[in-house]
């Protein structure tokens, strides 16, 4: 019988699946930890403390065991969806679709980042709520992925967690502010 750790490193040897299954289970873990934030809305956080202090432990193993090559390679922005979503805008559409998209991403940035420094839960959700709509349209899935996980935090008022996602957060979502830039600008 195969353990545990090896049904989760098996698989092909190639570039394209070699970081696939711990990928799975990092966003099986956020889905996880979105379903648990869900039930301490209705039933408070009690009774789900011990799941959510083991949750937290796995996390936190999964980003240290992560290399930091794999952290870094993952693009801001997938170029290609990005690409698609301004001919579906059109030639008469498209400047200013990217432009609107620089404005609401650097307006949410400072926001969040106000939020963050005065604990505004509800800010912090709000902006977050906008922040994932706006990543998931462009393609930036680690931002959309980190801004979900924020806001599963900001609706536990999890100080800890929410302190422990900002700074990558905010880096990933100032390499998608840069990459709207230099679209708008014409670089």
């Amino acid at each position: 019988m195969t353990a545990p750790q090896d049904a989760l490193t098996a698989g092909s040897d190639d570039a394209a699946t070699r970081g696939r299954p711990a990928a799975d289970v990092v966003a099986t873990l956020a889905e996880a930890m979105e379903r648990l934030a869900e039930l301490e809305q209705l039933i408070g956080p009690g009774p789900t403390a011990a799941l959510r202090q083991t949750l937290s432990r796995l996390r936190a193993q999964i980003r240290v065991d992560e290399p930091a090559s794999e952290a870094r390679s993952s693009e801001a922005v997938d170029e290609v969806r990005f690409r698609r979503l301004l001919e579906i805008a059109g030639p008469d559409t498209a400047d200013e679709l990217v432009h609107r998209l620089h404005l609401d991403l650097k307006s949410t940035r400072e926001r969040l980042d106000e939020a963050m420094a005065a604990a505004d839960w509800m800010e912090i959700r709000a902006q977050t709520h906008v922040l994932v709509s706006l990543a998931g349209t462009v393609g930036a899935a680690d931002l959309q992925r980190l801004s979900e996980e924020l806001n599963a935090a900001a609706h536990l008022r999890d100080r800890t967690q929410a302190v422990g996602l900002k700074t990558e957060l905010l880096m990933r979502l100032d390499g998608l502010l840069a990459f709207v830039a230099r679209q708008r600008d014409g670089s």
